[in-house]
């Protein structure tokens, strides 16, 4: 079976500028990264008429850096919905959890109300008045609501504004615990639904309601990183409760990330064989990170390694986990699959 080198899950979030995308596609293209999939987290700013992506295609100047397919996408944030919280052994309603959508038509997920900025807007303050309440239950020193800045998330700006001030952080430690990254303390404090500080996200959809957008822009869906969603999910059931969705599709998703930066060879393994069994379609992607910045100048990232921090500097196509395990960290998926994944290109927008 040809293999192809690739990577569908690279983001740019808050970093949507012609040298932060010419950045990362020269290093894919260096890496010989056949296909990719740039994209963000809730947001396709990326792909806007009249976009940095647009333009570079226009121009000819993206030919310049990259020759590979570029896949259209959108890392979804939802909370699930509608499992059988009984029959898994563990009750994954009301988690917050990722999906990645690709392939779909940009224009089409434009006239969504979840892709809107005046719908978007609405429901940051919505969760704005909530966290606000949240923090005040539990005597917490909440922000002042003008120091929410909008499209970022209200969860990662509760993480920052606790470190700005070392009484105030030494404060929400006493409350809530001390935590190794601003992901696990979203996932534990904010996001889990047996936390007091849990409330539904208006910014997050429910499970299901993605499915059926999704579905509506024809948009191909994939379980994002299932291994290193939530420490507390079992994966193998955590994939039958969402294959077993009650959604009103017989096969709500089309396949799952079996290749990631953080998976072990035998988190790879577990996946892949989970996938052929399911006859799902085996995506993947580093969750690649653009961090370049005057204290950055490399865009180093982490990753926990024996329960210490190692710091590499991330290359799309290569997942770090497997690199230091076998030193060999290519990301290759089913070069049919590739094939049948459509370029940017294709759509009217971006076609020269």
């Amino acid at each position: 079976m040809d293999k192809v080198k690739s990577d569908l899950h690279v983001h740019l979030d808050f970093n949507i500028n012609k040298q932060a995308v010419k950045h990362v596609l020269s290093l894919a293209e260096a890496n010989g990264v056949k296909a990719i999939c740039l994209l963000e987290h809730n947001e396709l700013n990326l792909y806007k008429k009249g976009g940095v992506l647009q333009e570079l295609i226009k121009t000819g100047e993206l030919e310049q850096v990259y020759s590979g397919k570029l896949v259209p996408g959108c890392e979804v944030t939802c909370v699930v919905n509608n499992t059988h919280p009984t029959k898994y052994a563990f009750n994954f309603n009301n988690y917050t959890i990722h999906l990645t959508l690709l392939n779909f038509d940009i224009e089409k997920a434009e006239s969504l109300k979840w892709f809107s900025k005046k719908y978007q807007n609405k429901i940051f303050k919505q969760d704005v008045k909530n966290i606000i309440k949240a923090l005040k239950k539990v005597k917490l020193e909440p922000p002042k609501k003008d120091y929410f800045v909008f499209e970022k998330s209200v969860h990662k700006q509760v993480w920052e504004f606790m470190h700005k001030d070392p009484k105030r952080q030494a404060k929400y430690e006493q409350v809530l615990g001390k935590f190794e990254s601003s992901s696990d303390f979203i996932r534990i404090i904010f996001e889990d639904p047996n936390s007091k500080l849990w409330f539904k996200q208006a910014r997050a959809p429910y499970l299901t309601e993605v499915i059926d957008y999704a579905r509506k822009i024809g948009a191909r869906i994939y379980i994002s990183h299932p291994c290193h969603m939530n420490k507390k999910f079992p994966t193998t059931n955590y994939l039958d409760a969402l294959l077993n969705v009650d959604a009103g599709y017989s096969f709500p998703f089309d396949g799952i990330e079996t290749k990631y930066f953080l998976n072990s060879v035998m988190d790879t393994k577990v996946l892949e064989d989970y996938a052929l069994e399911h006859n799902l379609e085996m995506s993947g992607g580093t969750d690649y990170q653009y961090l370049v910045s005057e204290r950055n100048p490399e865009g180093k990232m982490y990753l926990l390694n024996n329960g210490e921090r190692t710091y590499f500097v991330p290359v799309p196509g290569t997942m770090i986990k497997t690199l230091l395990e076998t030193r060999n960290g290519d990301l290759l998926l089913n070069e049919k699959f590739i094939d049948r994944l459509s370029d940017l290109r294709e759509q009217k927008r971006f076609s020269k």
